[in-house]
């Protein structure tokens, strides 16, 4: 007898696993979200601050030359292994094949003054901008000639993650880092 009431006392029904269980499967339902969201901030971070280096260093080859550079062997400053119009942060850096990151592009043209060129952070899986395994489908897009960050969502969940970053509280199409649901303004000359 005395063995049957210590096995009760120290074990649990399969009745009460399976609502532990439970619980646990609908917390992390609820977490999972909020998790993949905050991955891709931090992927998002990445993209800025790669597009701020780059922004700085067009900066300095426009005052050196009165031209921005349309290839990353122009500048002084360049992501490693960078070359051509476009750099893909995961993967190889020139197809982007096997990575699941950003493509960072430079403008064809080059602008002679200071006007719209800038440089664009597009969200890529394997190369591809817009691929149907992408839950946040997104791009940036910044003026060489501004401090401020344009986000264009091209999903739902992709106007979402770009609300938030805009700090805005309706997801729209476009919005700016300035906290405007519109595209950033074109830079001035002064």
């Amino acid at each position: 007898m005395k063995n049957a009431n210590m096995s009760r006392l120290g074990g649990f029904t399969l009745i009460e696993l399976l609502v532990v269980v439970l619980i646990i499967g609908i917390l992390a339902a609820m977490a999972m979200p909020q998790y993949f969201k905050a991955v891709e901030r931090s992927r998002m971070a990445e993209a800025v601050t790669l597009m701020d280096s780059i922004v700085k260093a067009q900066r300095r080859k426009f005052m050196q030359t009165n031209h921005y550079a349309s290839r990353f062997e122009g500048l002084d400053v360049s992501p490693k292994g960078a070359t051509g119009s476009t750099y893909y942060t995961k993967g190889d850096p020139q197809t982007g094949a096997s990575g699941n990151g950003f493509g960072i592009s430079m403008p064809a043209a080059i602008t002679h003054s200071f006007g719209p060129a800038g440089v664009t952070a597009a969200r890529v899986l394997n190369g591809a901008e817009w691929s149907s395994s992408l839950q946040y489908k997104y791009y940036l897009y910044r003026y060489y000639q501004n401090d401020n960050v344009t986000c264009i969502g091209r999903n739902p969940a992709g106007r979402e993650l770009c609300a938030d970053f805009c700090g805005i509280d309706t997801p729209v199409p476009d919005c700016c880092n300035d906290g405007t649901s519109r595209s950033c303004p074109l830079p001035t000359n002064n």
